[in-house]
């Protein structure tokens, strides 16, 4: 007799189905990753800081108090050498973008206030 014909469930494939989908879903992913991930993530960084950043965000543990009271058990020197191991980290993303804006277009200098050059001094 068929289990579902009795309003039963389908059995243990049916039960399972989604773990193997889930399962399935993770390789192909963990496969694509193998595949491009670095490249994606790079480019990623370079186009697009912001969605890299909120990636990085995604990451990250929910919670941050948790780790924020480990901070209070850091010496001076610990907690000064993790703000530079963080801001070697943060630096070319923060640098990037704008080395990126600078090589397409030529940054305008700023003037000091009051001051003119070139033409405007002259009719001035």
């Amino acid at each position: 007799m068929d289990d579902a014909a009795d309003g039963q469930a389908a059995g243990p494939a049916a039960k399972g189905s989604r773990t193997r989908l889930g399962g399935a879903f993770l390789e192909a992913v963990q496969a694509d990753f193998e595949a491009h991930g670095v490249d994606v993530i790079a480019r990623l960084r370079e186009e697009k800081p912001e969605s890299y950043l909120k990636l990085l965000a995604s990451i990250l543990p929910k919670d941050l108090s948790a780790n924020a009271n480990a901070l209070d058990e850091l010496t001076d020197e610990e907690l000064v050498r993790r703000i530079r191991m963080l801001d070697q980290t943060i630096r070319p993303l923060i640098e990037a973008p704008a080395k990126g804006r600078a090589a397409r277009k030529p940054a305008r200098r700023r003037q000091p206030a009051g001051r003119c050059s070139g033409p405007e001094k002259a009719a001035g």
